[in-house]
């Protein structure tokens, strides 16, 4: 109990400071990268009034958003703490902004995740100080959650590195004119060493959790 109590309550003071990181950085985010965060926001109108688009699917072809679920004014109230604060529109940017479909919901990934996260770990560090036990449903729950680090971190990583496309440096270096003259095939063979490599890795760190938790179970430490 010891490990799952230390890394519960960590997890619950850590994740909140983590979010308003991640918020500090979006407003960052928004002064120096502005067709990124359209791109997050699938927002295509420059103005005020912006709406959070919770779910849609993004059409670069109509410049819209098909089946839309949004909170009004929203994005405006994230991204400028204002209704009627001005939100960057993809429209702005034509032939300059990123892919929107994979960046919407990259972050949306991310997002989603991240407060999943946080919502378990203040579950399960309030059943654990007031009833040292957790329910079980909630400890099933908490079973596939010890990979939720890594979705949020890969869904956050494809967010910010295709978001930031075409550029390498924004408004400086376009991604097309620093490509070297690397065969593709030489490019082919280190992805694939890449994901052997980690594939290995998980399949380890996968082992190693399921060993600890048979030795748990035997031992009666459950």
């Amino acid at each position: 109990w010891k490990a799952l109590r230390t890394g519960v309550f960590t997890a619950a003071i850590l994740i909140p400071i983590q979010i308003f990181a991640g918020d500090q950085h979006g407003l960052n985010t928004l002064e120096h990268q502005p067709q990124k965060i359209a791109a997050m926001e699938a927002n295509w109108n420059t103005g005020p009034n912006v709406p959070l688009v919770l779910f849609a699917l993004p059409d670069k072809a109509a410049k819209e958003n098909r089946f839309e679920l949004t909170i009004p004014d929203g994005a405006s109230l994230i991204l400028r703490h204002s209704a009627g604060g001005i939100v960057p529109g993809l429209n702005d940017y034509t032939g300059n902004h990123p892919p929107v479909f994979p960046v919407f919901w990259g972050f949306r990934i991310m997002v989603g995740t991240g407060l999943l996260m946080l919502a378990v770990s203040w579950s399960a560090a309030f059943f654990l100080k007031r009833r040292h036990s957790l329910p079980k449903p909630l400890a099933l729950v908490m079973v596939p959650m010890a990979l939720s680090g890594w979705l949020a971190t890969l869904a956050g990583w494809y967010t910010t590195e295709i978001g930031r496309q075409p550029w390498l440096v924004t408004g400086v270096l376009r991604t097309a004119d620093a490509v070297g003259p690397v065969a593709g095939s030489h490019v082919a063979l280190s992805l694939a060493v890449y994901l052997i490599l980690y594939a290995l890795l998980l399949i380890a760190y996968l082992g190693v959790l399921v060993h600890l938790a048979l030795k748990a179970a035997k031992d009666g430490d459950t």
